[in-house]
Formats: C-alpha cells, sequence, structure tokens
C-alpha cells in the first residue's frame, strides 16, 4: 500500500533513505521494536510519508532529492522545556566554574579573568557550587584577593545564590547597613555585620541592577549562541524562561526573539515565558498581537514559589539537618501569587511555577486543584517546574490534576551525593520521584534548566535511566533511589513528545508523523541497543533537522565550516 500522503500531490521535495526511524509519540513509548521505518519523505518542512524505501520511493518526483543517512538513527527532535536562553547564550563566554574542585582553584579562576578584562570591567559567570569542595561558601575577600580592581559577581550553579566582591557590593550600595529585602537574605560576617558577600534569592537584584545590561548586539549573539548551541545537541525547540533577577531583561530578550522571528534568523523553535509579577502586561500582549506561531510562541507566564536546596533556600515540612531553625521559605508573598495565578488563569495564560521543596510542592498543588475546579472544561496545562522533592501523597495527587511536570534530570546528579546532608535518609528519598510521578499518571517534560545544569539531552535520558552518580570523593557510587529509574522509551518521550505537550505545541512537532513538522535528530547509534551506562560514550547527533532544514551537522562542526 502506497504511503499516506498529506496533500494530492505525490511529489516530496526530500527523501531520505537507509535510516531506523524511531517516530516517537506515546504509542512508540515502549521501545523501538524492529524492523522500524527506514525512509521518510519531507514536503513543505512536514513529514510526507515514512515507510519502507520501496513505498516512499513511489513519491519521487522529477524535483525531489534522495538523500542517504548511512545507516542514521533517526528520532524526534529534543524538547528543551526549561532554558534561560539569554543567560546560557551569554555564559558560553563567561567565566565557567562548574566543577572547581577547590577554594585555591576557584580563587585563581577569577584571577586569571582578570588577565582578559579590562580594569573596572565586570566579571560575571559562575556554575560554582561549595558542595564541589568542602562545602565552605566563598566570599568577597577571596573575591577581592584575585581581582581588587574589577567589580566581581559569580552566581551559583542554582542562580538562587551568588558572591560579590567589595567593589561590586560598593557599586550595588550594600553594606552593613543594608536591610535584607523582601524574599532575600545577605549573609554578614558575625559582630561586624559586614556583608561576606553571600547573597540569597532577591537580595541578588541589587548587584543585578549594578551591572550593565547587555547591548542589543550583545542580546542578539547570545540568543544566537545558545539557539546554535542546543542545535549541535539535537534540540530544536526550547521553552525559555527568560532572565531569573530582572523582569526588564526578560521582556528585552523576549522582544528581541521577535525581532529575530521576524527576521528569519530564529533557527529553534522557541516557547517563550514572562514574569506573573507583569501578567496583565503579557494578557495585553496577547490581546494585541495574539500568541505567536510555530516557531515564537508566548502566553506563558513564570513565577517562584521557593528557592533552592543548595542555597537552603527550598521550603520543606521540615527544617534542614543541623539548622532546626530553617525550613527553607517561600520566595513570594504567597497570597499575591496565589492572587496573581488565578487572574492570570482567569485571562487565559499559562502559569509555570517553580517549587523545590516539598512544601512548595504541597502549597501549588493546592493552588492547582482550586484553579481547575474553577475551569473544569479548559485545557489548562498548568505547570510545575522541578518538583524536585516531593511527598508521597503530593505524587498520588499530581496525577489527578491538570499538571505538567517540568524536571531536571541532570539536577540530581549534582544534588545526589550531598542531599542526605541536608535532608537526612527519609527524606532524600523522596528527591527527584519521575517513575513515582508517571506511575500516578502526571506528565512529564524533560529540560536541563541551563545554565543550572549543562543543555545535554542524551545526558539527561542517561541520568533519568540508570541515576548513576558520583559520591563526594568522585567514584561511582551506582544508582541513586534505584526505584525511580525510567524507562528508555519514557524518558526519550519526556524529552520529545512530553515537551511539545508542556508547550501545546504536540499538535506540530514532539513525534514524526505524517503532516507534522519535520523536525528530528540523527543519531549515530540506536540508543536501544546501547547499555544505558554507555549512552554517552556511543551515541552522538550527527544531525538536527528543524522545519526539514538542515540546522546542525557535526562533520561541519568539527571541520569548522557550520554556520
Amino acid at each position: 500500500m502506497p504511503p499516506k500522503k498529506i496533500d494530492g500531490s505525490p511529489a516530496a521535495d526530500w527523501i531520505l533513505t537507509d535510516a531506523r526511524i524511531w517516530p516517537g509519540g506515546p504509542e512508540w513509548a515502549e521501545g523501538a521494536p524492529s524492523p522500524l521505518p527506514t525512509t521518510m519523505a519531507l514536503r513543505h518542512g512536514r513529514v510526507l510519508a515514512l515507510g519502507s524505501r520501496d513505498e516512499v520511493m513511489t513519491l519521487r518526483g522529477p524535483g525531489t532529492a534522495v538523500h542517504s543517512l548511512e545507516g542514521g538513527f533517526v528520532m524526534p527532535g529534543f524538547v528543551d522545556a526549561h532554558v534561560h536562553l539569554q543567560v546560557g547564550g551569554l555564559a558560553l563566554h563567561r567565566l565557567d566554574l562548574r566543577g572547581v574542585a577547590s577554594p585555591e582553584e576557584f580563587i585563581q579562576r577569577v584571577a586569571d579573568r582578570t588577565r582578559s578584562t579590562p580594569e573596572g570591567g565586570w566579571i560575571l559567570g559562575g556554575d560554582w557550587s561549595q558542595e564541589d569542595w568542602d562545602g565552605t561558601l566563598p566570599n568577597r575577600e577571596w573575591l577581592d584577593r584575585a581581582a581588587p580592581n574589577h567589580p566581581v559577581f559569580l552566581h551559583r550553579r542554582d542562580l538562587h545564590m551568588g558572591v560579590a566582591n567589595s567593589l561590586a557590593l560598593a557599586l550595588a550600595r550594600i553594606h552593613a547597613d543594608t536591610p535584607d529585602p523582601d524574599n532575600g537574605h545577605i549573609d554578614r560576617a558575625p559582630g561586624s555585620g559586614e556583608p561576606t558577600g553571600i547573597l540569597r534569592e532577591w537580595a541578588i537584584r541589587s548587584v543585578a541592577e549594578a551591572i550593565p545590561p547587555p547591548s542589543e548586539g550583545e542580546r542578539r549573539s547570545a540568543l544566537r549562541a545558545g539557539a546554535l548551541h542546543a542545535l549541535s545537541h539535537g534540540v530544536t525547540q526550547l521553552h525559555d524562561k527568560g532572565a531569573l533577577h530582572s523582569t526588564q531583561e526578560s521582556w528585552r530578550s523576549f522582544r528581541l526573539l521577535q525581532v529575530l522571528r521576524a527576521e528569519g534568523r530564529l533557527p529553534v523553535r522557541v516557547v517563550a515565558s514572562l514574569p506573573l509579577e507583569d501578567w496583565e502586561g503579557v494578557a495585553e500582549l496577547v490581546a494585541a498581537e495574539g500568541r505567536g506561531d510555530e516557531w515564537l510562541r508566548w502566553g506563558r507566564v513564570k513565577a517562584f514559589v521557593d528557592g533552592s536546596l543548595g542555597s537552603t533556600t527550598a521550603w520543606f515540612h521540615e527544617p534542614y539537618l543541623g539548622e532546626p531553625w530553617n525550613f527553607g521559605a517561600p520566595i513570594s508573598d504567597l497570597d499575591e501569587l496565589r492572587r496573581d495565578l488565578i487572574r492570570a488563569v482567569d485571562s487565559g495564560l499559562h502559569p509555570a511555577v517553580h517549587a523545590i521543596g516539598d512544601r512548595a510542592n504541597d502549597w501549588i498543588l493546592d493552588v492547582y486543584e482550586e484553579i481547575g475546579r474553577a475551569h473544569p472544561d479548559r485545557d489548562l496545562r498548568l505547570r510545575v517546574e522541578h518538583g524536585q522533592h516531593m511527598t508521597p501523597s503530593a505524587v498520588e495527587r499530581a496525577g489527578s490534576v491538570d499538571v505538567v511536570y517540568s524536571v531536571q534530570p541532570l539536577h540530581l546528579v549534582d544534588d545526589a551525593s550531598w542531599t542526605h546532608h541536608k535532608l537526612g535518609p527519609e527524606r532524600e528519598k523522596e528527591a527527584f520521584p519521575f517513575r513515582s510521578l508517571e506511575r500516578a499518571g502526571a506528565r512529564l517534560a524533560f529540560g536541563s534548566d541551563w545554565t543550572v545544569a549543562p543543555l545535554h539531552p542524551l545526558a539527561a535520558v542517561q541520568s533519568a535511566v540508570t541515576r548513576r552518580v558520583r559520591g563526594a570523593d568522585g567514584v561511582p557510587a551506582g544508582a541513586w533511589i534505584p526505584e525511580e529509574r525510567m524507562r528508555l522509551g519514557h524518558a526519550l518521550l519526556a524529552h520529545t513528545y512530553g515537551g511539545a505537550v508542556a508547550g501545546f505545541m504536540e499538535g506540530e512537532t514532539g513525534s514524526l508523523a505524517v503532516g507534522k513538522r519535520a523536525d528530528f535528530v540523527v543519531l549515530s547509534n540506536n540508543p536501544f541497543e546501547v547499555v544505558p551506562d554507555h549512552l554517552l560514550e556511543e551515541v552522538r547527533v550527527e544531525m538536527t533537522f528543524v522545519d526539514g532544514i538542515l540546522a546542525f551537522k557535526l562533520e561541519d562542526a568539527l571541520s569548522g565550516t557550520g554556520s
């Protein structure tokens, strides 16, 4: 039987042969049975047909281009459901402290950066974690020693804490008499009350406002660089969460994404979020300009319940070990947050709310249940970003609410070696409950939270499937909470179709089916034939296609001929 066509014309623009094609979507979650389709026809950027070579070649016309993929494994393009695109693009050229293993190395890396930074220029970046050395927090003295003539501000890996040197604190007008801001904290030296340089949550805003904002050219370059970085890892769709500590910067970045889309220079699909605190402005945007198109879509609003585990600002029912006074805390006014969420949904917007601790997750589920009861006939797809620590009762509730859990498997790699020191062995077992959420019927969408974790879908999938981590001494420690390991097909589904569902895009993307957008990646090997522990060693991204257009080719990147 000839393959189904999307219109009356039999002619394909492209026919791709000699492949192993995993179409994805829920019906393919259990694996990749043999035989897989070997040939795919494309027309006008959409999938025209899938099948055997003999079947699909009947769609060849006089102008059809035929290309062999030489046995490559084809699957839907990855969807990263949580990135900070402009921040990530800028970070590609800033100081990267991920993996720094001692205070001495931290200080020397900052000192090295002064040699390439004009005197008085800001040194920015970060990605550090005190858990990578002995747990001692960096302080302004470290930075003053390394960079006395440069203002320095370096985010912790989770973006909920940062360290500033004396010059940066002075420019931000933070001193011993500066009060803590609402929903933030300035760490102070005992006795003197002088700031140590560590700033938590909204205390970071004072420094952020003192840093010269990127120019339009820098923003443009960052957005493009971030998008091209995503393509190199097989990502064809990004869900951009904007700037963490600046509503204005989130809007500036979003408006430039609109410009890039209008110019035809947006190489990946983007689902953009804007801050919930300006939900009225977002509602006005939707009323005036709609919700975008298949390349750039908006209408999501982002908010926070709490902070992060690594900064001990995630909100729990029980206190942190060794800190009986510290339960974490909300970093938003909860009455105002609830009111804004209700009003935003009433206005047709779709919220995405950060919740890390178990109490934060209980709180947002309560609000989402209330919203769901008020809109029983609407397809809300209320999003919880992270959902890292959940009680068993919350996990069971998650499957009965119209919620998508936007989760980041690589965070468990960062957190595994020290979570028990903060929460204890029993509460540790409730961390990153991916398999339990799946069993409860919750919808999962995988992402990276780049730059908090690397934008690397294959690494995320491996993490979700194996939960293999390293201990504090760097020695492999086996599977962390092994009962929460996911099956490979389900993990791939969460990083493709699940992300498309989270962005209301599953009718166009997320799987390879006749009529859908031709967003796909060509891998060197079939992941289902690789031992999951060795996924990263044996599988690489060879090509990435968006809308049927070759957007990344590894061979070109290695030879330096790529764009």
